[in-house]
């Protein structure tokens, strides 16, 4: 269980952990079971931050800012990185192949650009409302949720390429991970009123199998760039309907 867990915050974010010496392949799907408590925990360490701010009488601008900058920093901009690849790649137009070699290749394209540019947007314009009317806990809760959607979208997915990084963590967990996901994605809502957390769940399922479906039709599967594109658009969607 702790290295599951470990796996899942050392993938996830850029928090300096204790290094563990090797996981068990069984690790990599079992992580998938605590991605809600990763979301919760940086989600929270943001609307920390927000909230010591604005008591301190800072505008709601910089408030919303410093949230967003934390978000980035703590997860290395490892999703909007997903997000940029795929849009790039699912966008181009393109054939299954070239379109994952477009998803390989180091530099982002006008897609990738843009879509990085509205999901900053989007969230920085959500964070700026939720600070203003003090809703500080919907964040840790959204972004709960947006990592349970990567969950979801990987559950008996397929993974499209013969090797790489996601191959260990796409489809290969059971029922089982998602059930105990979704135990921890309650239990982290548990203050949160059971109408928003039935809207959220049915926000994140339905980004998450749209995208994924979208994704099976482009490139035959889902990859780890896709599951970044799920949690970003998740997110900055629960941000905005919080």
């Amino acid at each position: 269980m702790l290295k599951p867990l470990h796996l899942a915050f050392t993938f996830l974010t850029r928090l300096p952990l204790p290094q563990v010496k090797e996981y068990g392949a069984a690790d990599f799907g079992a992580s998938f079971a605590f991605f809600p408590l990763v979301g919760a925990a940086i989600g929270g360490m943001a609307a920390a931050a927000a909230y010591g701010l604005m008591k301190a009488g800072a505008d709601p601008r910089i408030a919303a800012f410093t949230a967003l900058l934390l978000l980035t920093l703590l997860t290395g901009g490892l999703h909007l990185d997903g997000l940029a690849d795929s849009a790039d790649g699912l966008l181009s137009g393109k054939g299954p192949q070239r379109a994952l070699e477009i998803m390989k290749e180091p530099f982002t394209g006008p897609f990738g650009y843009t879509a990085i540019f509205l999901v900053l947007i989007g969230k920085f314009t959500a964070l700026w409302l939720i600070c203003e009317q003090g809703r500080f806990e919907t964040i840790a809760v959204a972004l709960a949720f947006s990592r349970w959607s990567m969950t979801v979208a990987a559950f008996n997915a397929r993974y499209p390429r013969a090797t790489g990084t996601g191959a260990a963590f796409v489809g290969t967990f059971s029922a089982a991970t998602v059930l105990a996901a979704t135990a921890i994605l309650l239990a982290a809502g548990f203050c949160t009123a059971p109408a928003k957390l039935a809207l959220f769940a049915g926000a994140a399922a339905a980004t998450a199998l749209a995208l994924r479906k979208f994704a099976e039709r482009k490139i035959g599967g889902v990859t780890g760039d896709i599951l970044g594109a799920v949690n970003e658009t998740a997110e900055t969607l629960l941000l905005l309907i919080a």
